[in-house]
């Protein structure tokens, strides 16, 4: 009587898991996994059918190509060398943004995008006092642009340039009617930048061999095509410009200082002449011949201390910017070996950035030696300029010498050598700075660039977004994960108890009976005394095996009193208390059915009886009518009768137990309905009167945690449960039992109906049965 739940044996071999147990899962909760499943694809394919598509359009660029030119441009060329990560940062900055955006004028673009009319601008210029315009389809190839007044500023063809006055446009109609109006505003110059930018990407094409892949994704085919074009295009131009700065920059500095030894080269001319004519001195000494040559080589070698001077100045200036053109300082002591060691570095950079982030630790080390040797490759610049500053001071005190030695040549003398040695001075130097332009323009002439278009984009003419066939295909894929994923949960969190290895392993209790589902009559009623109604139905067949596995329990008993309980309401206690007696009934013994539910009574309702007079009448007042004959079931049967103020003190009263010891002596069986354990006590009271404790679980509805605690306090009143009925009153119990379900099989159906042809299974059921055999043999 104080027997505790037994739990589990740690050391017990675990249960096999088969492969059915998991289809078994699936079956049992197939109808949430297609909500799931229906709602994920559902989604994704609505979401799917209803995005904008998005178009792509690539370039490809080669860089680091150079065009046939002379041997020098070359030789000046194989020191310039570049890095693919930076080149393309360039590509994507800012900086070619905005020459594509003005090269595109893409400030134009329409109010609100209507699917009559399909009109893509390629070209629009406009007054800057305008900043509204409208086109006006007037043919399905032509159009209008109009003012903000409304006027006609301008008639043209779809993709044709066409210019009149301040206005210029390039229009391609995809579709609209005549009469189709198109609103434009103008963009700021960085939203219209900001345009071009969005969608743009660039990346090597493979590794080593220098070519660039550049792609733009729009909503609009012919506006990423030519975002991609424009884009490479100022990229180039870019380029070329970038690698002919310094040309350009020195061509400036020698223009300059050509323009003003022109002006001093005809003045000192000039004044030689006229000194000449004034004192009719011709000729020089060789002394003073000797003065002017040494000043002529000083000045000329200032003037090209100069020119370096100012293409250091250059390189320092374009350094700081991380534009690396070396050719100026390719041939400083060391600066050769600096820029091996950087392009290595950034090499190794680059290998590592493909398995790390700039973050990590490695690619940061690889980051600050990149630092400290570009800051060595500076030093030393710095250190070249200093020492060209220094010679051109020491030129400058030598040319100093030189003017204080005029002050020993004769007076007569002295003013022709000053003379002389100006003009002479400016002369060669007039001399050397234009064969020191000719020079610089050929090279300049020669850059251009190290970057090649090989293929420009096209217009692409079907979209790579949405990808119709592969976002389908991880709709399905990922439905059927999280719907059966969502099924083996549901199942893991699912913690009631559901089948008798359930109760033989969380419970410790045999299970002596299990009722199929009772099914509902056709007026919607439940059909309660199915034993006698359907006696050749499943459900009956479980009665008469529950009331044999009972009988097998308490044969050495003479008289046997069995209640039936539960752990909560509405579990089919009172169906299953029925239909016991009824079955026991048939066997001929004397059998009384008492309604114990004092509370909520219902088994009067399926006999067909009134619930009073009843138990309580009868152990109130003594009324004897209270014990009612059922004549076609061959049992006694007492309803609850009239509702007591204390049911609980009334169970427990002299006259119950009198009455059960009556009742044990008048009966062969006595079958008490008694209310469930957890709401209320009224069981507990009667449990430890009674030969037999049987305990009716719902299948799928009492966790295994309520149904401890209702037998444990069975046990602290010094009861014992003989076992347990599961009832399967939903018949979600049946689906734990897979297709080997006893009642709800195939087997016991074509049993006894031998008069009725056997049904039929569905296609699928017996396309799954062959496969099944097939794999099994």
């Amino acid at each position: 009587m104080t027997d505790k739940i037994p739990h589990k044996d740690p050391l017990q071999i675990e249960k096999e898991v088969h492969l059915l147990d998991y289809l078994h899962v699936i079956q049992r909760r197939w109808r949430i996994a297609l909500i799931v499943f229906l709602l994920v694809f559902v989604g994704v394919a609505v979401k799917t059918y209803l995005q904008t598509p998005i178009y792509q359009s690539s370039a490809t660029l080669r860089v680091g190509y150079v065009q046939q030119a002379s041997e020098e441009v070359l030789q000046q060329r194989q020191e310039n060398r570049f890095s693919i990560a930076s080149e393309l940062r360039v590509l994507q900055s800012y900086e070619i943004a905005e020459k594509a955006s003005e090269m595109l004028s893409l400030e134009w673009q329409p109010q609100k995008v209507s699917r009559d009319v399909d009109v893509h601008i390629r070209k629009l210029t406009a007054p800057e006092s305008v900043d509204q315009l409208a086109i006006e389809l007037s043919g399905q190839t032509t159009y209008r642009l109009l003012d903000p007044d409304g006027q006609v500023v301008l008639q043209g063809e779809s993709g044709q340039l066409v210019e009149s006055g301040a206005y210029r446009a390039n229009v391609v109609i995809h579709a609209g009617t005549a009469g189709d109006r198109l609103l434009l505003h103008q963009l700021s110059h960085a939203e219209a930048v900001g345009l071009v930018m969005s969608g743009v990407s660039a990346s090597e094409l493979e590794e080593g061999t220098n070519l660039i892949g550049l792609s733009v994704q729009s909503t609009d085919p012919m506006i990423a095509a030519d975002v991609a074009n424009a884009l490479a295009q100022a990229y180039v131009e870019q380029n070329r410009v970038a690698k002919s700065a310094e040309a350009v920059s020195m061509l400036d500095f020698i223009d300059q200082q050509l323009a003003k030894l022109g002006g001093d080269l005809d003045r000192s001319e000039q004044a030689l002449h006229e000194f000449r004519i004034i004192t009719g001195l011709e000729r020089l000494s060789a002394e003073g011949q000797s003065m002017v040559d040494t000043a002529v080589a000083l000045e000329k070698q200032r003037a090209d201390l100069n020119l370096r001077l100012e293409r250091l100045n250059v390189f320092l200036d374009e350094f700081k910017w991380n534009r690396d053109d070396f050719s100026t300082v390719g041939d400083l002591p060391g600066v050769a070996e600096y820029i091996n060691q950087l392009f290595a570095l950034r090499a190794s950079r680059l290998d590592l950035l493909r398995k790390f982030t700039p973050a990590h630790p490695e690619v940061v080390e690889v980051d600050n030696q990149v630092n400290q040797v570009r800051e060595k490759i500076n030093s030393t610049a710095i250190l070249a300029k200093s020492r060209i500053e220094q010679q051109l001071a020491d030129i400058n005190v030598s040319l100093g010498r030189s003017s204080r030695r005029l002050e020993q040549v004769p007076e007569e003398e002295l003013e022709l050598v000053r003379l002389s040695r100006t003009n002479q001075v400016n002369a060669e130097l007039y001399s050397y700075l234009l064969q020191r332009q000719q020079e610089t323009r050929i090279i300049a002439a020669a850059t251009s660039g190290n970057v090649d278009i090989i293929d420009r984009a096209q217009v692409s003419g079907a979209p790579i977004k949405p990808n119709k066939r592969k976002n389908l295909a991880l709709g399905l894929i990922l439905g059927l994960m999280l719907g059966i994923g969502l099924t083996f949960l549901l199942d893991y969190l699912d913690r009631t108890i559901k089948d008798e290895e359930d109760v033989q392993e969380k419970l410790g209790l045999p299970v002596i009976g299990t009722i199929p589902r009772i099914k509902e009559a056709d007026n919607n009623e439940e059909r309660q005394l199915v034993t006698q109604l359907e006696p050749m139905s499943p459900p009956a067949e479980a009665f008469l095996a529950l009331r044999t596995n009972l009988l097998y329990t308490i044969t050495n008993q003479k008289h046997k009193t069995v209640l039936l309980t539960s752990c909560m309401p509405d579990e089919g206690k009172s169906t299953v208390a029925v239909n016991l007696a009824a079955t026991l009934a048939q066997t001929g013994a004397r059998t009384l059915l008492v309604g114990c539910d004092l509370r909520r009574p219902s088994l009067y309702k399926a006999l067909g009886e009134t619930d009073t007079p009843g138990l309580t009448d009868l152990l109130m007042v003594g009324d004897q009518s209270a014990v009612r004959k059922i004549e076609h079931l061959n049992l006694d049967f007492i309803p609850a009768g009239t509702e007591p103020p204390n049911p609980t003190q009334l169970l427990n009263s002299d006259k119950m137990h009198k009455f059960l010891d009556v009742a044990n002596h008048k009966y062969d069986y006595v079958v008490l309905d008694a209310p469930p354990l957890l709401p209320v006590s009224d069981a507990l009271i009667l449990a430890s009167r009674v030969d037999l404790n049987v305990m009716v679980i719902e299948s799928c509805r009492v966790p295994e945690k309520l149904a401890q605690r209702a037998i444990t306090s069975l046990h602290n009143h010094g009861a014992s449960l003989a076992g347990v009925v599961l009832n399967d009153k939903t018949g979600k119990g049946a689906k734990y039992y897979g297709a080997y379900s006893y009642y709800e099989g195939k087997y016991y159906q074509g049993y006894y109906r031998h008069d009725e042809p056997e049904s039929v299974a569905p296609v699928w059921r017996r396309a799954l049965s062959r496969v099944w055999k097939f794999i099994n043999n």
